[in-house]
């Protein structure tokens, strides 16, 4: 019996075990930060960068749930699959009402956002991911336009020959995956396929997706790599109950709202994509090529008809073509190690809106295409001064260029045809102090910028054609930090200065229309705490805690806290294995999360939650197999409350109740 699992597993609970290194999963594209000597990598990165593995078997619908317990990263989770998971980092992405915004995604260094600066995570197949590494602060302006966080996903890449079923079931969901690998002297190749069927205890909120993943990994003479992906998934069916308005959630937050039902409001959505990473890894220097191609669909019943002649519909048909190509190369000399490189991204939304004749599409209302074009140039530097001391940064430039061709075009509906285009340059630096092998001293500084998606910019509120007056938000970053670590004992802490100008809020939302304005500055300071205690080999302990405070600064506005964001999130896991050998731990997580505005005016807001998580894992083996089981129960107390609210919601139904108690279990057995 190995006991050796269960502990590598509860390290890995520790985001904040980061090994930012030449080696490290992370490609160049990205900061490579590289550690002194007399120091563990994680104490030499400046940076608020943490990292998470994923080794134990869950339930895996919602990548919110994947991403708790990381300090500075809000992760709502809607519990309606019609909505993807909401973040934001440091209220980076907390305007957004649906998608995710102002965090660049990333899945093996290869982007799942937009050049635009929108993303999503309802693609990805999450049990095959092997860890999550999250950066935020300064350094993630180097990853240009709408770099307020970055979240890296790391597939898990076939190592051993092994085939495996596994099965998860819950009041509320069940799922199958099917996974196999194939390992042949340097040469691997693995396929994952699952199906998931979802319900949420309100009617009309029923879900259907379906995965598929294939990876192929070569190792050839000279360290030279290559990897190849395909990624598949298509979600028939993903029925949404809409949001509820305060008193409706009040009076049973298990009801659907009845438009929900009068359009028979519903989702589906196909995408695949292909990815390649070919790469090679000397002793002085490198070199890194991605290239990726793929193409999402969607089509959407809203709330509405959408039949006004001025609106884009209440039906929504997307196609969205997109590739891209990213190449850096990088050299070591002596203390300083320098990076170079290029991308260039493509986007285009063929977008076409239909009146909803309730649940049946009807007459177009909508019809444009708009391609947005991103060319960006990079270069980053780590210089170790001396064995303490260690100045890292970089600078990026990105033109971004947006084009709108409309082709409904009426007397009442005028010609909404347009093009503007951005040039901007991202700068951070970073210094890092080794005061000790235990502990280390940061502080550094970093000015991004997020341009306005195709959304925000598709109508005026006065006025025809695109909203050309939109500006590029712009923000400076101050970050000082410390890092400890000695015995059974790891911390950090992160104090944080963000300030913002035209920031991006609603303007106005009518006759289906919703156009948006620059607003003035907003302001973020805030700290985040985070320590890890190996009690001993049966317990371990982790706490976090996140507070932030954020606000608009003058303007009508003024005073005002930034809406989807909480201004106090804290966590503690408690892990228990009973024994020294065995098999089983024990987990129990509590989260709080404080009262978080609903829209710009903060008139109304969502109340604060306490949760508490309860989990059970096992595992045997028995020869070659091995056989791992779970048991989970969330929502311990059964706390009714507000998982997640949609900013700015004109029609005032903002809340997404989450899920009352649930009780789920797995099955996983692996050859």
């Amino acid at each position: 019996m190995n006991y050796l699992p269960f502990k590598l597993s509860a390290l890995a609970l520790s985001f904040f075990s980061v090994a930012l290194s030449a080696e490290n999963k992370l490609p160049d594209e990205i900061i490579v930060i590289t550690a002194q000597a007399q120091q563990s990598p994680w104490l030499g990165s400046a940076s608020s960068s943490f990292r998470k593995d994923f080794n134990n078997p869950s339930l895996q619908i919602d990548a919110a749930a994947l991403l708790q317990q990381i300090p500075g990263i809000q992760a709502d989770s809607r519990a309606n699959y019609a909505q993807d998971s909401r973040l934001s980092a440091r209220g980076f992405g907390s305007r957004s009402s649906f998608g995710i915004r102002g965090i660049r995604l990333l899945q093996d260094g290869i982007p799942l956002s937009s050049p635009d600066g929108q993303g999503q995570l309802s693609s990805v197949l999450l049990d095959q991911l092997s860890s999550v590494e999250v950066l935020t602060g300064p350094l993630a302006v180097l990853y240009g336009n709408a770099a307020g966080g970055v979240v890296a996903l790391q597939s898990r890449w076939p190592t051993e020959n092994s085939a495996s079923v596994q099965l998860s079931h819950s009041q509320f969901a069940r799922q199958q995956l099917l996974s196999g690998a194939l390992v042949q002297g340097k040469h691997a190749t693995s396929l994952s396929l699952k199906n998931a069927e979802l319900q949420s205890p309100r009617a009309h909120s029923n879900a259907k997706k379906q995965q598929a993943q294939w990876l192929w990994q070569s190792a050839f003479d000279n360290e030279l790599k290559l990897q190849l992906r395909y990624d598949w998934s298509y979600d028939p069916l993903l029925q949404d109950p809409l949001g509820l308005t305060a008193q409706e959630w009040q009076d049973n937050p298990r009801q659907t709202a009845a438009n929900a039902l009068t359009f028979d409001t519903r989702k589906f959505s196909k995408q695949q994509q292909w990815s390649l990473n070919l790469s090679q890894q000397l002793d002085q220097q490198s070199w890194r090529l991605a290239a990726w191609s793929g193409q999402r669909d969607v089509g959407q019943y809203l709330g509405f008809d959408g039949a006004a002649p001025t609106s884009a519909g209440g039906v929504i048909d997307l196609s969205r073509p997109y590739q891209g190509l990213d190449a850096s190369y990088s050299w070591q000399l002596k203390q300083l190690r320098l990076s170079i490189g290029g991308a260039l991204e493509q986007s285009t939304d063929e977008r076409r809106g239909y009146v909803n004749n309730q649940g049946i599409q009807g007459d177009l209302r909508r019809d444009e295409e708009g391609e947005v074009q991103s060319t960006d140039l990079y270069s980053r530097f780590v210089w170790d001064v001396n064995p303490h001391w260690q100045l890292s940064g970089g600078v990026r430039h990105s033109e971004l260029d947006f084009e709108v061709t409309d082709f409904y075009i009426t007397a009442q509906n005028p010609d909404d045809s347009g093009s503007t285009s951005f040039g901007k340059t991202s700068a951070a630096l970073a210094l890092n102090f080794a005061q000790s092998e235990h502990l280390s001293w940061y502080i550094s500084t970093g000015q991004g910028f997020e341009t306005p998606t195709f959304t925000e910019m598709a109508y005026q509120t006065n006025g025809d054609g695109l909203n050309l007056g939109l500006k590029e938000s712009t923000n400076q970053q101050w970050e000082l930090g410390n890092k400890w670590q000695q015995n059974n004992w790891r911390s950090s802490v992160a104090l944080f200065l963000v300030e913002s100008e035209n920031e991006l809020v609603v303007d106005r939302s009518s006759g289906g229309r919703t156009s948006y304005r620059n607003a003035s500055e907003t302001k973020r300071t805030g700290l985040e705490l985070s320590a890890l205690w190996f009690a001993s080999a049966s317990w371990h302990h982790q706490w976090t805690l996140t507070q932030l405070n954020a606000s608009f600064v003058q303007g009508d506005l003024d005073g005002k806290l930034l809406p989807g964001v909480a201004k106090q999130q804290a966590q503690w896991q408690i892990s228990w294995m009973p024994f020294q050998s065995s098999e089983w731990m024990l987990q129990l997580d509590t989260l709080y999360r404080s009262k978080v505005a609903t829209s710009d005016q903060n008139l109304l807001f969502a109340p604060s939650a306490t949760l508490y998580h309860l989990k059970l894992m096992g595992q045997s083996t028995l020869s070659a197999l091995q056989l791992s089981y779970w048991l989970g129960l969330d929502n311990l107390t059964d706390k009714n409350y507000v998982g997640a609210v949609v900013v700015n919601q004109a029609n005032g139904r903002a809340f997404e109740p989450a899920l009352p108690r649930s009780v789920s279990m797995g099955l996983s057995l692996s050859f």
